[in-house]
């Protein structure tokens, strides 16, 4: 089971400004839905994903969680990140083959940031600071971070394993207090345009797009620089 549940919601088609047909292989293309791969590395979809600036809402769901953790009486370790890329999109598998996703719906688009004091949870429904209580590297491909948090407040630890370093592609792998493990591909951020993007625009509500299997992920390293 995904930590990101895809849920129904009515969202509106986007127009293909700027698209060459030769970059672009449509999956399902209908009045109500436009699922297509977008090969186009300057496509504008990789922006609208790979966002990062705090709003006013991401403000507001993140300082109400910093005052959580005071009210907790966890004050902040301040560290320098000890992995080399500090922000992380949620990427999927199709037909075997790795893809960014541009959502129908964004409320359950995923991010994840790396600071040197918090670890931070980017969800449709804000972002949330998750205490860094300790970081350690264990070797070039994969870090480990212990947290304690107010919004996942049974998430523990996560592993981070590079999987592809040329290409920024890791699996995140999210250790519950019940032993529980989920694991979902993520990417760096200054990656993202060296895979290609499936875009879903559509105009009534319905399904977002199935992907691969994710609870068949395994972690197998490609080497790399």
């Amino acid at each position: 089971m995904k930590l990101i549940v895809k849920i129904l919601i009515f969202c509106f088609a986007c127009p293909l400004f700027g698209q060459n047909k030769n970059d672009t292989v449509f999956i399902e293309n209908d009045s109500v839905h436009k699922i297509f791969i977008d090969y186009n590395k300057n496509s504008k979809y990789y922006n609208e994903i790979n966002n990062f600036k705090f709003d006013d809402f991401d403000k507001s769901t993140y300082k109400n969680s910093l005052k959580q953790l005071k009210e907790r009486n966890q004050n902040l370790n301040k560290d320098k990140p000890v992995i080399p890329w500090k922000n992380w999109i949620e990427i999927e598998k199709y037909k075997g083959k790795f893809y960014a996703y541009k959502p129908c719906d964004f409320l359950f688009h995923y991010k994840a940031s790396i600071n040197d004091t918090t670890f931070i949870d980017w969800t449709g429904e804000g972002s949330y600071a998750n205490k860094i209580i300790n970081q350690k590297k264990i070797d070039s491909k994969t870090y480990v971070f212990k947290l304690i948090n107010t919004y996942y407040n049974y998430r523990q630890e996560v592993i981070i394993h590079i999987i592809d370093v040329q290409k920024g592609i890791a699996v995140f792998e999210y250790i519950f207090r019940d032993g529980e493990k989920r694991k979902f591909y993520m990417i760096a951020s200054e990656k993202l345009n060296k895979i290609p993007i499936i875009v879903y625009n559509c105009n009534q509500k319905g399904e977002e797009f199935e992907f691969d299997d994710t609870e068949k992920i395994d972690i197998k390293i490609k080497e790399g620089k």
